[in-house]
């Protein structure tokens, strides 16, 4: 498997920072970031002095560690009393933990603890015999800024959405359901290559279209419509977002000056976003927009978020976060409108920021459009 040597680099050099000698991962999302793919049942581990990325894996996992991921070296936990036939070398203790304390036994220890159980965090403490770090910041701070390998997977999961939406908007006729187009949609995002999609894709038509996490129901599309189709999947493991609003048959008259006005707020905090900017920002500038046209009590979220191998990362395109933009972030732009009784309108890109600014990743059409 082809390793990315950037942010294996990348995420050593913010260990060593930190005073971290070994950074240990449990959870699905971090193992595959950390090791290339997910490993069920194990943990792998980052030996920060000799620069290599290890894993202790259940007997189960090990051949397809062994394909899948980049990892260094493989080590196959089990049990005392335990006998298995395999190819790797086998640590053994009462629980996985123990048994990793035979191969981090000397030096700092790094848990990225927000994906960490207090079951877990106990069991490592206990296993470890001292402090275990809260490595949190230092992991989020590594994923946030995206390397050009996963940029080129984030940029396939962008042409996924654009796919999934544009079949969304060729299935939708007066009388078919939302749950329907949802469940086509699904499967031609399959067939598409997506490896997950996500439980629930919104397809919130009418009234419905107010609610920001409609969940695709019964509910069979009239003439006249809104429909907000908000869908997620990913491409090996990263994450595409993208939502549109269209109208099947002309809408109501304020409707339409609702989406004239969204799209006016999503392009201009498209176009703010660039290195060194406060996300706060960016979402002042699209909700004084939303504001100054009579709406701000409709516009209910924050403007964005960070996106990749989860669907909601940091940063937030929030009023009270004030982080600042960097260079190689994902992110998602998705201001809305929704008022109880007539409807709502969201639009939603994901963008890449580069040195000059945002580059965008979801390339459907998003002009006000009636089919």
């Amino acid at each position: 498997m082809k390793v990315d040597n950037d942010r294996i680099k990348k995420l050593i050099g913010f260990l060593e920072e930190g005073g971290i000698d070994y950074l240990v991962v449990i959870d699905e999302v971090n193992i595959r970031y950390v090791a290339g793919a997910p490993i069920d049942y194990s943990l792998v581990y980052i030996d920060v002095g000799h620069g290599t990325v290890n894993g202790l894996v259940n007997v189960m996992e090990a051949e397809r560690a062994s394909q899948n991921t980049w990892l260094d070296e493989i080590y196959v936990y089990l049990r005392e009393g335990i006998e298995y036939e395999c190819n790797y070398e086998v640590v053994r203790g009462e629980n996985i933990y123990q048994a990793l304390s035979k191969l981090v036994n000397d030096g700092k220890v790094g848990v990225p603890l927000d994906k960490v159980s207090y079951k877990q965090y106990l069991q490592l403490r206990s296993a470890l015999g001292g402090e275990v770090i809260d490595s949190t910041d230092i992991v989020w701070r590594a994923r946030k800024i995206k390397t050009k390998y996963e940029l080129d997977i984030i940029s396939k999961s962008g042409e996924l959405v654009d796919y999934g939406i544009h079949k969304a908007i060729s299935f939708s006729k007066v009388g078919i359901s939302e749950v329907d187009i949802a469940n086509r949609v699904k499967c031609e995002m399959f067939k598409y290559g997506a490896d997950r999609v996500y439980d629930f894709l919104i397809v919130a038509s009418g009234l419905n279209s107010a609610n920001p996490h409609w969940r695709a129901s019964n509910r069979r599309i009239e003439d006249g419509d809104p429909i907000t189709f908000d869908f997620v999947a990913s491409i090996d493991g990263y994450f595409g977002d993208e939502t549109r609003t269209i109208f099947l048959g002309e809408p109501d008259s304020e409707l339409k000056n609702i989406y004239e006005i969204v799209l006016d707020a999503q392009v201009s905090a498209i176009d703010a976003i660039e290195p060194g900017v406060k996300t706060s920002e960016v979402d002042s500038i699209a909700r004084k927009i939303i504001e100054k046209s009579g709406y701000g009590k409709y516009f209910i979220h924050s403007t964005g978020h960070g996106i990749g191998l989860e669907v909601h990362e940091p940063p937030r395109l929030s009023i009270v976060d004030n982080n600042i933009i960097e260079e190689g972030m994902v992110l998602t732009v998705e201001p809305g409108i929704y008022i109880q009784g007539l409807g709502g309108v969201r639009v939603e890109d994901m963008v890449y920021v580069d040195k000059s600014g945002a580059r965008v990743l979801t390339k459907l059409n998003k002009a006000y459009t009636v089919i």
